[in-house]
């Protein structure tokens, strides 16, 4: 081994002693630094945190350094940052921090943090929604889910909220309580919402409902309670993507009314609090109901309109038909009376000529036998009893189609058209033909076969195509 008469021994102490106060003498003050957390490592039971500090470029470590923050300052720190960003410090955040550099002989080299400038990192985290809002419309994704048909009957609804939740029991309170009636179908899906690990949860709440899509009409992300901790999940361009691209409706109601996150803009549409999305549902039920009801008074109007019309027609088609059959029996009558007076001239007239003829014939044929004259006599009777039943066979004809003309006439007669289901509708005992003669307020009198009701006129609905 050489001498060291001649060489100057240090110790380990010495050296960092020298290293301390130079240190101290060229970093005499605090310094802003643009640092990467690459692990927190903060210690709940002593209140201290020692975040390990990177810088990378390309994915590669230019740099790493350890980091304190003292229990009290970092307490401070914590809650102005989450004050302001709405999020609390977490790893792979870019900060810009206050720190003061210090090597101790024992403990070695670090960092003491005084401050972070949390607007610095809110800055940072608007300008990445801004380039994931920018990456959105660009993938032409931005206006998907808006552009879907929504449902005439939003009835089947898939929740992704958490059970135990204000916001989610508000919900299902307005919904299905004091709303009941409707009947709504609603499942829920858990998941965490807010965080983190919300994009995840709520991405899987999303894949399960897909794979039961033609079970539900709609989607519904809802969340109350909470302020606006937590929220920048929401403005995950992952979560944000799966939202747009989702098949059914998605309707947004996470609680918060301050900037809208980029799933509540990429959504069908959007509503401030869990009772908003509840009220958005019923509306749109109630709007259907209103639809119904105005198409069922319609069609009321519409029948009744045409059993009116019916009703003109076949009063008229009756009146028309009554003329004609009395017409028709004024001419049968008239007919049947000539030929009762033709038949009853002819007859004697007849009967006389043949007398004449066969007392001429008696005198010029005198030599003829018996039985030629009992010949003769019985030609008359053939003729007279051919005569006779010729007369009964046609008057009975006419007397079978007069009859046959009054069933006719019968089957048409109002009383009839009342017992097959028509009604005569009457005000001040006038016959109503037409909705133009009534006004609200009207005493309605109804006939029917059996009796009759009567009702107040509330509303006259008429024909659109009229």
């Amino acid at each position: 081994m050489s001498s060291t008469s001649k060489t100057s021994v240090f110790t380990l102490l010495d050296i960092g002693r020298s290293l301390q106060r130079m240190i101290t003498t060229h970093y005499n003050k605090p310094y802003w630094i643009k640092t990467e957390i690459a692990k927190l490592n903060a210690y709940t039971k002593s209140g201290h945190c020692y975040p390990d500090l990177v810088e990378k470029q390309n994915g590669q470590v230019l740099a790493q350094m350890r980091a304190t923050i003292w229990a009290d300052t970092y307490k401070r720190i914590a809650q102005q940052f989450e004050e302001i960003t709405k999020k609390p410090i977490a790893e792979g955040m870019t900060v810009l921090i206050l720190t003061k550099v210090n090597y101790h002989p024992n403990y070695g080299f670090s960092l003491n943090i005084l401050d972070i400038d949390a607007s610095f990192t809110l800055g940072e985290m608007a300008k990445e929604k801004l380039e994931s809002l920018k990456r959105l419309k660009a993938e032409g994704i931005f206006d998907l889910n808006k552009s879907l048909n929504f449902p005439k009957i939003p009835k089947r609804i898939a929740v992704i909220s958490v059970q135990t939740s204000k916001g989610y029991q508000d919900f299902i309170n307005i919904i299905t309580e004091s709303y009941s009636y409707l009947n709504f179908e609603i499942e829920l899906f858990p998941a965490l919402l807010q965080g983190d690990k919300a994009i995840t949860s709520i991405a899987e709440a999303l894949e399960c409902i897909e794979s039961r899509k033609k079970e539900f009409d709609v989607v519904t992300i809802i969340r109350g309670g909470g302020g606006d901790v937590g929220l920048s999940c929401y403005d995950s361009f992952v979560l944000a993507s799966k939202v747009a691209r989702f098949p059914l409706p998605v309707i947004s109601g996470i609680g918060h009314s301050t900037n809208e996150t980029l799933v509540e803009m990429v959504t069908y549409a959007n509503k401030i609090t869990p009772t908003d999305v509840a009220y958005f549902f019923i509306k749109i039920f109630q709007e259907r109901l209103v639809e119904l009801k105005n198409l069922n008074l319609q069609i009321q109007s519409l029948v009744k309109f045409k059993l009116k019309e019916e009703q003109l027609d076949l009063k008229h088609q009756h009146q028309e038909f009554k003329t004609q059959v009395n017409i028709l029996l004024q001419n049968h009558r008239y007919n049947l009376k000539e030929q009762r007076q033709r038949i009853k001239s002819t007859i004697p007239s007849l009967l006389k000529a043949k007398l004449d003829g066969l007392s001429r014939s008696s005198y010029q044929l005198s030599w003829l036998s018996k039985q030629k004259f009992q010949k003769q006599d019985q030609d008359l009777v053939l003729i007279s009893r051919t005569l006779d039943k010729e007369s009964k066979n046609k008057i009975k004809n006419q007397y079978q189609y007069l009859n046959h003309l009054s069933s006719t006439l019968n089957l048409l007669s109002p009383e009839r058209l009342l017992q097959r289901g028509y009604t005569l509708n009457l005000v001040n005992d006038r016959i109503i033909k037409s909705s133009t003669e009534l006004k609200p307020g009207d005493r309605l009198k109804t006939i029917f076969a059996d009796g009759y009701a009567e009702s107040n006129v509330i509303k006259i609905e008429p024909n659109e195509k009229n």
